[in-house]
């Protein structure tokens, strides 16, 4: 009998977050061990907040939560994405305050105590911003071997970046700390990079929204309401898209289930200096760098059959 992916999902809970985190509840596949939030599609109190509220929505407030960093290693944090997940995070939808609170434990402190307690069983999914993996391992070098891997929702190899920033090539996630992705990326961790290149091929159809909705009690019906805010700034940015790119819920399908994706190891690295490449992942594909190809970048995705599974997922949530 195939073992459960041990999953610590690291998390700066906005829209996607959001259903990544009820996706990774609904997995048979999938042991949600604990989650660690951070800065990105909000500041890192609202995030935990949201956090919270997700799990109590589903039921699984038992699920440990610990608040990790507020801002990158470089730069402050500059709230920029109410555009895309509300003013709130959760597309202006209003869920009630939770009763939980975060464990006392700093993010990277759980991240580094976990993978020392739990050799090779535990993966990292970072979703976010990766501050808090790249301060684990820095505080604590070993765990990059202790980890069974790192899936990391970051990086665009071809696809264009995200829009509203300087750099063409880069995604949020990498653009938001680029130091802490570089850090990263050279631990000598095993890394499978899940980026734009597949996830913004993978899209929350009205189709989809409309079945979970209907078949997904309180908790589905709550998370397209919510959902509907991220469809809507994805019309804006892409006109003629239907729906939105599922980025997190994809890297927590492809940690559980590696044959979901057509994977290609690179040597990859971050750019740190550029006025138009800050943040973006540079691949040397040479053959003359395959002593130093440090990740499997995801070059294509099983969209139908994950869309499937995700649809199930989120309507498993009956009551």
């Amino acid at each position: 009998m195939t073992q459960p992916c041990r999953m610590i999902l690291d998390v700066d809970t906005g829209i996607d977050d959001a259903m990544a985190i009820l996706y990774a509840l609904n997995r048979p596949g999938i042991r949600l061990e604990a989650l660690t939030t951070t800065f990105g599609n909000t500041d890192v109190d609202t995030a935990t907040g949201n956090t919270l509220r997700i799990l109590e929505l589903a039921g699984r407030a038992d699920i440990p939560v610990a608040r990790g960093s507020g801002r990158a290693l470089l730069r402050p944090f500059v709230k920029g994405a109410d555009h895309v997940h509300g003013a709130n995070g959760l597309g202006d939808v209003i869920l009630p305050a939770p009763k939980a609170r975060p464990v006392a434990e700093h993010a990277s402190d759980l991240i580094i105590r976990m993978a020392r307690e739990n050799p090779g069983a535990i993966t990292l999914c970072p979703v976010g911003p990766i501050t808090n993996v790249a301060i684990a391992l820095a505080k604590a070098p070993d765990i990059a071997t202790l980890l069974k891997e790192i899936v990391i929702m970051g990086s665009t190899i071809f696809h264009p970046g995200i829009q509203g920033i300087p750099s063409p090539m880069a995604d949020a996630n990498f653009w938001n700390d680029p130091e802490a992705a570089q850090i990263v990326l050279r631990s000598g961790a095993k890394i499978v990079l899940v980026g734009m290149d597949v996830t913004m091929g993978v899209r929350l159809t009205a189709v989809m929204r409309e079945e979970i909705a209907r078949e997904g009690g309180r908790v589905g019906a709550t998370m397209m309401k919510i959902a509907q805010f991220y469809v809507d700034s994805y019309a804006a940015m892409y006109p003629g898209i239907d729906g939105c790119g599922l980025h997190d819920p994809l890297a927590v399908a492809i940690a559980e289930d590696p044959s979901l994706a057509a994977t290609e190891r690179m040597c990859v690295d971050i750019e740190l200096a550029g006025a138009l490449t800050r943040g973006q992942t540079v691949a040397d594909r040479r053959r003359t760098a395959a002593d130093r190809r440090n990740a499997d970048v995801c070059m294509q995705a099983d969209g139908e059959r994950f869309s499937r599974r995700f649809v199930d997922a989120l309507k498993s949530f009956s009551a």
